[in-house]
């Protein structure tokens, strides 16, 4: 892809296949709240006409490469010329504009979102209640202390505060659980952990932290040597492929729910990964069925066996 390639593509599409939306449109501009940086303040104005944009928080701006340079650096990826290019491309392709799933999911989505919950504090798991939380889902704390933090959660709502589970995600979000609440700190995402083998080429998908975790204490480890995204949402599929496609992975492995929401999601993946023949999908519903998830079947105890 060129500069007048790039050029070309709008850069509010790749804001909207970010799932990033703006707080105002008008004729010629529209403003959103920053995704380059934690500043929440809608700042960042988007110039329809020459397809530029400046953010007066930061004081930068430039075309679309511009932003995703900014955008990769800030959500701590590989950012040079080639990884731009490649982003972008992802980004734009049209599979990615067809596939996001309707509000007919069948998924349960829980929890508040954006400014009414805010962290005060973030520290390695150390509140009882978080530690029995985890031993109720056969998860050593040794394992979770390694893919999310105890946080101090505010609620300006209710002007109480709560201990949660925290996982950090790309956009500098949280996703948040314990035993009464799942929900995320704006804004929402999709969480992406390097494996410990450079050389490995797998891919591991999981709906959500405890799905992951569940495999790692039944195969009783601590570390994971494959690449992993966490959806936290079935939705955050199309988010994902930008951190999937144009890579050196041979498989793919997803761990969906056994529900209409997780075969939907997996179907998203069979599609997002028809352009990527050397990609293998590997489902592995198969292992954990007939229970719902990776992490309810972990709970019975059954045998993990194939990999």
């Amino acid at each position: 892809m060129d500069k007048d390639h790039a050029d070309s593509i709008a850069i509010t599409k790749i804001l909207d296949k970010l799932q990033i939306k703006a707080d105002y449109t008008g004729k010629s501009k529209a403003l959103y709240r920053c995704p380059i940086s934690k500043e929440q303040k809608p700042r960042f104005w988007v110039y329809f006409k020459t397809n530029t944009w400046y953010d007066y928080t930061l004081s930068i701006g430039g075309d679309l490469r511009d932003f995703a340079f900014q955008y990769l650096k800030y959500t701590a990826e590989a950012n040079t010329p080639a990884d731009v290019t490649r982003w972008i491309s992802n980004l734009n392709n049209e599979r990615f504009c067809t596939l996001q799933p309707g509000n007919n999911s069948g998924e349960e989505i829980s929890g508040t979102a954006q400014t009414v919950l805010s962290i005060k504090s973030a520290a390695p798991i150390g509140f009882i209640g978080l530690i029995r939380y985890l031993e109720s889902l056969g998860i050593p704390v040794s394992t979770a202390q390694r893919f999310t933090k105890e946080l101090k959660v505010f609620n300006r709502t209710t002007g109480r505060t709560f201990i949660a589970l925290g996982v950090k995600n790309e956009s500098d979000g949280y996703q948040l659980h314990n035993p009464l609440f799942n929900g995320f700190i704006h804004p929402g995402g999709i969480t992406f952990f390097r494996g410990t083998n450079p050389k490995s080429r797998q891919i591991h998908v999981f709906k959500n932290i405890f799905d992951f975790l569940s495999v790692l204490a039944h195969l009783n480890r601590e570390t994971w040597e494959h690449d992993t995204i966490i959806l936290h949402e079935s939705s955050n599929v199309v988010i994902a492929a930008p951190y999937i496609k144009n890579y050196s992975y041979k498989a793919l492995y997803s761990w969906m729910d056994n529900d209409k929401a997780g075969r939907q999601a997996a179907m998203l993946l069979s599609e997002l990964l028809k352009a990527e023949p050397a990609l293998r999908h590997i489902k592995m519903n198969a292992m954990y069925a007939p229970h719902k998830n990776v992490s309810e079947w972990h709970r019975n105890n059954l045998p993990l066996k194939g990999i």
